[in-house]
């Protein structure tokens, strides 16, 4: 069986039974499917390792992005359920983690002509610093749709056995608001040195391309929202809120901008 296979399997199986334990009573299935999104997220770094040191550039294009976008959300996923103890994170991002894994597998290889420009390791570290600063914002996004669902369901008191496996509201604000006060400098250092690069390698620090702006936009929102959060007190349902229409933009600019969208940052190169 393909490396590669043997990491998306591992995702599905965790998927399954993560999924599994939402519909039952048995708390047993979450820690199996923790091993698995465990055991994936090993096998996928010893995967990242062998294309590097294969010399492949880990973000040439859309299903080497989203492949190694897919481990750092799977790291935070497993790092917030290692301090917080909320299993149910992995039921969101084991299933992120298979689909985004899933096309470095079934696309054709090679239908995307190498840029020798993102041999670079500082573009690498550029690229690598905004997706683990979104990876962050990711399990944010979750956590923030967790409050939103827990919290409406409490006010309407439609409160059932399914929220027992929910964690608090305190806990999923704390999720919030660490992986936002963590993945902002992540990625504004990451911006940051995407424009020092921009300079060197294409001789202007910025073009205003579409991904460029879009990008700018994210930085703006989370800003905006780090700023409610540290000195305007924001908690709760607001802060939530902001970290479900970041992830929005997030998922546009990644997805509909730097696919279709001509410039240095599209997928099709």
């Amino acid at each position: 069986m393909d490396w590669y296979w043997i990491v998306v399997l591992c995702y599905f199986l965790s998927s399954i039974f993560y999924g599994t334990h939402l519909w039952t009573a048995r708390r047993d299935l979450s820690k199996i499917g923790f091993y698995f999104i465990v055991a994936g997220t090993a096998l996928q770094t010893i995967s990242l390792i062998y294309i590097y040191i294969k010399g492949d550039p880990l973000t040439q294009g859309f299903e080497t992005t989203l492949y190694l976008f897919a481990w750092f959300i799977s790291l935070v996923c497993i790092a917030s359920q290692i301090k917080f103890k909320a299993s149910l994170l992995g039921a969101f991002a084991a299933p992120l983690a298979f689909i985004m894994t899933l096309p470095h597998i079934i696309l054709p290889q090679g239908i995307i002509e190498q840029n020798a420009t993102l041999s670079n390791p500082w573009i690498l570290i550029h690229i690598a610093l905004i997706l683990l600063g979104e990876a962050l914002f990711t399990v944010a996004f979750i956590s923030g749709l967790l409050y939103i669902f827990q919290e409406k369901k409490i006010k309407s008191k439609h409160v059932s056995s399914f929220l027992e496996k929910f964690p608090s509201l305190t806990t999923l604000d704390g999720i919030n608001h660490l992986c936002l006060l963590i993945g902002f400098p992540l990625v504004t250092i990451g911006i940051a040195l995407g424009l020092l690069l921009a300079k060197e390698i294409w001789g202007a620090s910025w073009e205003w391309g579409q991904k460029e702006t879009w990008s700018l936009v994210t930085w703006f929102l989370y800003a905006v929202l780090i700023h409610g959060r540290l000195a305007s007190g924001w908690k709760g349902r607001k802060a939530a809120w902001g970290a479900v229409l970041g992830f929005g933009i997030i998922l546009f600019t990644l997805f509909v901008i730097g696919y279709l969208a001509p410039g240095q940052h599209d997928f099709l190169g």
